[in-house]
């Protein structure tokens, strides 16, 4: 019998373009608008859909997967989030519902929920091209954090308890946990760049850091230093979810201590997106997680 074909779209997404001034660092004043960041660089990408790939990636092997989880929450709870009281809701019910199901994926005891975030994309193709590559409604490739901010985050997070598991040399990841919150997913999906075919690549080499400066997002980012935009290399393949249906959730490292399992990712413009899409609307827990 033959073996099922794989199914690939293609569209873009943005990835680091260097700077202004030639230096191998980036910055942007929030306030201002001040960088000397270029433009993202626009990557036209092929990109598979895991539900066509045999074996499917998972997060034990490849650092990111889907999975089938129902939540209790309904669009309206999760879209109240931005409100104080709909945060607490979905901190002290969905919170659970996701360290639970971390640990069923990760087969980790130590999983600690800390931050979510609602995103509400609508943009169209040629709408994207802003110089503020951090802006969190931008199609730009990155991880969350690298060696350098994922060791403070953690610290940040879970005190002497991440001082202790660090001496150990645990390995720890933030892991998140990413959903449609009210339509199957046709615009602006999320798009998981895989690395294993590409030799030596690192936080070091394969992202560039901009350095924000005034930003805003200091209540979800803390003290994080930096973000962490990722570098073309002809070597990444693509995947991505088609119509990610509201009982499914993608699971992913952002960061890891391990860097074979961190999952560089972005919304990517899908070319098949119809034309009368509804709005992106997703939402994503960060976890700390450690394992044995």
């Amino acid at each position: 019998m033959a073996a099922a074909a794989v199914v690939s779209t293609t569209g873009f997404m943005g990835m680091w373009n260097g700077t202004k001034d030639g230096k191998q660092e980036g910055y942007i004043d929030w306030a201002s608008g001040v960088t000397n960041v270029h433009d993202p660089l626009q990557v036209k990408i092929e990109v598979e859909d895991i539900r066509t790939l045999n074996p499917q990636p998972n997060y034990e092997n490849n650092g990111y997967g889907i999975v089938k989880h129902k939540s209790s929450l309904t669009p309206e709870q999760f879209l109240a989030g931005n409100d104080p009281e709909g945060k607490k809701y979905i901190e002290d019910v969905y919170y659970k519902e996701v360290a639970e199901l971390v640990k069923q994926v990760t087969g980790s005891d130590i999983v600690v929920p800390y931050v979510f975030r609602i995103r509400q994309n609508s943009m169209k193709a040629g709408e994207f091209a802003a110089n503020k590559l951090s802006h969190a409604a931008l199609p730009v490739a990155h991880v969350d954090r690298d060696a350098v901010t994922g060791e403070d985050g953690v610290r940040e997070v879970l005190g002497e308890q991440a001082e202790e598991l660090i001496k150990q040399g645990k390995r720890y990841a933030q892991v998140n946990v990413w959903r449609t919150i009210d339509h199957p997913i046709q615009k602006w999906p999320l798009c998981f760049i895989n690395h294993s075919g590409v030799d030596g690549w690192s936080y070091d080499t394969h992202l560039a850091r901009v350095y924000p400066t005034n930003d805003p997002r200091i209540v979800i980012r803390g003290t994080k230093k930096h973000d962490s935009v990722v570098k073309y290399d002809p070597g990444y393949k693509y995947h991505y979810v088609s119509k990610l249906d509201l009982d499914e959730a993608l699971v992913f490292s952002s960061f890891d201590s391990d860097m074979t399992k961190v999952s560089p990712h972005g919304a990517f413009w899908d070319d098949a997106s119809p034309e009368d899409a509804p709005t992106r609307r997703s939402i994503e827990v960060r976890c700390w997680v450690f394992f044995d």
